[in-house]
C-alpha cells in the first residue's frame, strides 16, 4: 500500500522531470497504471473495416455485419465502434453503413473486458453526494465527449 507522501513524492518528481503542473502530473501517473487498458481501448476503436464481406472483420469481437437494407437490398458493412455511453464504460457503439446507398444503422454492445475509459467520483459545488464521470483513456475518441486537451496557459 502507498503512502500518501509517498504517492505525492512521485508526483512532484514527475512535476520536475517533465514541467506539467501538479494535477496534470496525476492524472498521467493514474492513466500510466492503465497503459494495457488504454492499448486494448484503442484496438477495439482504431480498425479497419474489411474490404468485402467474405472477409473476417477485424473488429475482433461481436461483429455482426451482412443484413440487407430495406431502401436498395444490399449489405451492411461493420464500418465503426466508438464509446456508446457517457457514463458506462463498457458500451461500445457499431455502427454499420449500407453498401450500396448511405442508409446506416447503430448496434449497441457490452464489452466488459475493453473499457473505453474510467469512471471517477467528482465533487460537485454545493452538492452533497459526488457525481461518477467517465474520463477517456488517452488516445480514445468519444463522438458526444470532448478529449481532455492541456493547453498551456503561457
Amino acid at each position: 500500500m502507498t503512502t500518501n507522501r509517498a504517492r505525492k513524492d512521485v508526483i512532484r518528481d514527475r512535476m520536475t522531470a517533465t514541467g506539467e503542473t501538479y494535477n496534470v502530473a496525476a492524472r498521467n501517473i493514474l492513466a500510466m497504471r492503465h497503459t494495457s487498458q488504454t492499448a486494448e481501448a484503442c484496438r477495439v476503436q482504431r480498425w479497419q473495416p474489411p474490404v468485402r464481406l467474405d472477409l473476417p472483420c477485424p473488429c475482433g469481437s461481436t461483429c455482426e455485419p451482412g443484413e440487407k437494407c430495406g431502401r436498395c437490398h444490399a449489405l451492411h458493412k461493420h464500418v465503426a465502434r466508438n464509446p456508446g455511453s457517457l457514463v458506462d464504460v463498457e458500451v461500445w457503439e457499431d455502427r454499420y453503413e449500407c453498401m450500396g446507398c448511405s442508409a446506416s444503422y447503430v448496434v449497441t454492445v457490452l464489452l466488459p473486458d475493453s473499457p473505453w475509459g474510467v469512471v471517477e467520483m467528482v465533487p460537485q459545488g454545493g452538492v452533497a453526494e459526488p457525481v461518477a464521470k467517465a474520463r477517456l483513456y488517452p488516445g480514445v475518441l468519444h463522438p458526444r465527449m470532448a478529449s481532455e486537451v492541456n493547453h498551456d496557459p503561457s
